[in-house]
């Protein structure tokens, strides 16, 4: 039989205070501190069992008193006792405690009208209880409690008043070690932000940096699985998974207004839930497929230029999460995030880079495609002007020298811009060279030529074309117009203008469609001006188009002037009608010009 507490003089009190006093505050130690308080107050106390507990600080305001604070350490129960109905006797008295701020004693509980109308102490026989609050600057910040379920009055009030002494040197170092470890835990968390801070600048590899930083918080907060998910288009989609079923987790992808993570970056805000399965917004079905138990977790934002762009969460702490845990996840949410976007702006830049790397060697390849030189022959001017919208172009023309000395004349058009109309345009240019090679005239060229588009382009695309075939020696020019720009056809001998529409539609649409080639004859003087509706589509700022009506006005005024020349002031023309705005669409001119009579017989002489 445990005996009463022998009764001790001021001396012997003030010698045991002091050596309690000692014996407290010679550790920082948060959790040996605890069981040195717990220690001292059994052996003091001659109690049978007893328990200290602290604030919890990941408790509600609104939760019961009794419910916001925790066990930090016990003698003499076990889990299961603390778990049994009897522990609750003690949670009512230490829920008065908590209220009241003051010790309570009671020497028996089965007579005392407080509590003997509960059924567990009637049934277990709970007697002697002696329970004092952990105050701290006039903040109750636990309690300390003995009982004993043998003996009544084994506590008298001398005991009472002791334990209080005791309580109130024991709350001191209790909240000196709990601040100790509180400082100790922000210098690491401190220390953990840097490491993650040099981890995240190190390296512009999101995927390896997102897991390093990850594996940290994993392994300080001590959790069972941790992840990063990223927002594209509708769904959150994992970046990066640690944890048991991580592999079965990564192909998953969730819809971006489900789950706690959904509301987190719905709302913009960081979430704490430490029992999920009482929170709403639990998104059970990853559970459910990927075989993992999700009991807690934490979820923070990942916000950059005030945009959400996805959400780091971690699952599962043994004894739940803490508000200071959730601060530091909030911050290393903001590192990710800066992380994250500026590894996508640094493969953006990579990939503009690249693209633009390949895009100056495509122009280079598309230019080597054009003619090196303009046509020398005597009694005809040619000029050329080629100006892609962007870096390549779809549109092209050629000078394909044939047998008998004559001169095919090429201006086309692929219905379609940027890589995919230069790399049609390539293929048009060689099939059209190959077929006016081997064949007799241009309309049989031209029919060769659309079948092969027609049979060999997997890209669905065609080209407006108008080919031309000039004898130098008669002037005489045969042509074929598919469904391109209507040429402008200008007579000296008496200034008007023609435009030689089409003949045909244009190629790669209908592989026996049939084209109607005609003949013109041009005479000293007579020009022919072949281009593309990047000229006549060319707008300023009223997008008002240069239109065909005005490019015919000027070919009448400059007529007279050197193919080179008339090129020339098209080109002035535009310009000045756009005010050098950026153009929309690729410019091809070509010029043809018959020289006047006068001019070859200065030539002549």
């Amino acid at each position: 039989m445990i005996e009463p507490a022998i009764s001790q003089s001021p001396s012997e009190r003030l010698a045991l205070l002091y050596r309690l006093s000692q014996t407290l505050n010679s550790s920082l130690d948060l959790d040996e501190v605890l069981n040195r308080v717990m220690d001292e107050v059994i052996t003091t106390m001659h109690a049978e069992r007893g328990f200290v507990m602290l604030a919890d600080p990941s408790a509600y305001p609104h939760q019961a008193a009794s419910h916001r604070y925790t066990i930090q350490v016990a003698r003499g129960m076990d889990q299961h006792s603390l778990e049994s109905p009897e522990f609750q006797v003690s949670r009512g008295i230490v829920e008065r405690v908590f209220q009241e701020g003051k010790p309570l004693l009671t020497n028996n509980a089965q007579d005392d009208d407080r509590f003997n109308a509960r059924e567990s102490v009637r049934l277990l026989g709970l007697r002697s209880i002696l329970c004092a609050p952990l105050i701290v600057k006039e903040q109750v910040k636990g309690i300390v409690y003995v009982d004993n379920r043998i003996q009544a009055g084994i506590f008298t009030q001398a005991d009472s008043e002791l334990l209080s002494v005791i309580a109130a040197n024991s709350a001191v170092a209790i909240e000196n070690a709990r601040l100790f470890r509180e400082t100790q835990s922000k210098l690491e968390t401190l220390r953990l932000l840097y490491e993650i801070g040099a981890d995240l600048a190190s390296s512009l590899d999101v995927g390896e940096v997102l897991e390093t930083a990850l594996q940290r918080v994993q392994a300080i907060l001590q959790t069972e699985a941790a992840s990063i998910l990223t927002i594209e288009g509708d769904e959150l989609v994992f970046q990066v998974a640690l944890g048991e079923h991580s592999e079965q987790v990564k192909p998953f992808r969730i819809p971006r207004t489900q789950g706690i993570a959904g509301w987190v970056i719905e709302n913009r805000q960081s979430a704490l839930v430490n029992d999920v399965q009482k929170d709403p917004r639990f998104y059970t079905v990853m559970d459910a497929e990927s075989g993992f138990v999700t009991r807690s977790l934490m979820a923070a934002p990942l916000i950059c230029n005030d945009n959400a762009i996805g959400v780091i969460e971690v699952f599962n702490k043994p004894g739940g999460f803490a508000p200071s845990d959730l601060e530091m996840l909030s911050t290393i949410a903001s590192s990710a995030a800066i992380a994250i976007e500026n590894a996508r702006l640094y493969q953006a830049a990579v990939e503009k880079g690249r693209m633009e790397r390949e895009l100056q060697v495509a122009r280079r390849v598309q230019v080597s495609l054009l003619p090196l030189a303009k046509p020398d022959l005597p009694g005809w001017e040619f000029a050329a002007h080629w100006q892609p919208a962007r870096e390549v172009a779809g549109d092209y023309y050629d000078f394909i020298h044939l047998a008998d000395g004559q001169i095919g004349i090429v201006v086309a058009d692929v219905m379609d811009k940027g890589m995919p109309a230069a790399l049609f345009m390539a293929f048009a240019r060689s099939v059209i060279r190959a077929s006016m090679d081997v064949e007799l005239t241009p309309l049989q060229g031209i029919l060769h030529a659309n079948r092969l588009i027609c049979t060999d382009s997997s890209y669905s695309s065609f080209i407006t074309l108008f080919y031309a075939q000039l004898n130098p020696g008669s002037g005489e020019l045969l042509y074929i117009n598919a469904g391109h720009n209507p040429p402008l056809l200008y007579r000296s001998q008496d200034g008007t203008l023609q435009r030689l529409g089409a003949s045909g539609i244009p190629l790669g649409i209908d592989e026996d469609t049939q084209y109607t080639q005609q003949s013109i004859t041009l005479n000293p003087g007579d020009l022919i001006l072949l281009y593309t509706d990047g000229i006549t589509d060319a707008t300023d700022d009223q997008d008002d188009p240069f239109s065909i009506e005005r490019l015919e006005t000027l070919i009448t005024h400059s007529a007279s002037q050197s193919a080179a020349q008339i090129l020339d002031s098209v080109g002035e023309a535009i310009e000045q009608h756009t005010r050098s705005q950026p153009l929309d669409d690729d410019v091809t001119l070509v010029v043809i010009k018959r020289s006047p009579a006068e001019t070859l017989q200065k030539d002549s002489a």
